[in-house]
């Protein structure tokens, strides 16, 4: 006689919950990559934004350099906004000789 069976048995549900474990840490670990290449890439526009504007005031003003961020505000909206990385809110830094802004997070960018 056959006997006919309802349900799971515990191996098939551990089995089940294991898959889905580790299914979880692999979305977790991209999910981790891919906010950090976010934020990356959102200091690198941040940056943009402030080289294009140190270019602007140097136009209007026969080459000079600003001599800080605040100098910066006709040329781009929200200075106070973008002079800092995303990553964790690092203030970008204005170099006075060159015009240059850059991110201590990000320096070969």
């Amino acid at each position: 006689m056959r006997r006919h069976e309802d349900g799971f048995t515990l191996l098939e549900i551990m089995a089940v919950v294991m898959l889905i474990g580790i299914l979880t840490l692999i979305a977790i670990a991209s999910f981790t990559n891919s906010s950090r290449a976010a934020s990356h890439i959102a200091c690198l526009h941040n940056q943009r934004i402030l080289n294009d504007a140190v270019t602007m005031y140097r136009l209007d003003h026969d080459g000079a350099i600003p001599t800080d961020f605040d100098e910066l505000k006709p040329y781009a909206r929200d200075v106070n906004k973008v002079r800092k990385c995303p990553a964790d809110g690092t203030p970008l830094v204005l170099n006075t000789t060159t015009g240059e802004v850059t991110c201590p997070n990000h320096p070969n960018d």
